[in-house]
């Protein structure tokens, strides 16, 4: 059962996600743009009420899902480390500030202005190449030989 700050969360999430045309499962949202799959995932932490808001980006080319997981996804990366020190890992602390002690609406702006921009560029061949070549951009042995194929 989901806790009532990730609920909190989702709740903030839904209705922008939907007016930018994602849909929910879950705490994932999906997103389909010619021939790739945008997800945005709300992970709790396992030890604290802190929280990630992962962004991945799903090659319809190299898969059958149609809702993958964020864990699934081609090209992934968390906000908070996407967009460093901008306060996004603050806005998603539950163990140290109260649902109203944070202006926890910048979300949606930090999202808005970075992570869209993100998940639009990897949309496509060459902005998908370019994330993938950086390095530490872990992904499962199956996925890289994959996209290793698939870059070729």
């Amino acid at each position: 059962m989901a806790s009532a700050e990730k609920k909190y969360l989702e709740n903030l999430f839904k209705s922008f996600l939907k007016s930018k045309g994602f849909r929910k499962k879950g705490a994932s949202w999906r997103k389909d743009v010619d021939g790739f799959l945008q997800i945005i995932n709300i992970q709790g932490s396992a030890y604290s009420k802190n929280f990630y808001v992962n962004l991945g980006v799903y090659i319809k080319d190299l898969g059958t899902l149609d809702w993958p997981a964020e864990y699934d996804c081609h090209i992934r990366i968390r906000l908070n480390s996407y967009c460093l020190n901008k306060g996004v890992l603050d806005l998603l602390n539950f163990e140290d500030y109260g649902v109203d002690e944070q202006p926890r609406k910048d979300l949606l702006n930090i999202l808005e202005r970075d992570g869209f921009p993100w998940l639009e560029k990897c949309c496509s061949y060459i902005g998908a190449k370019e994330e993938y070549m950086l390095p530490n951009r872990i992904m499962t042995g199956h996925q890289r030989k994959a996209l290793d194929e698939y870059f070729a």
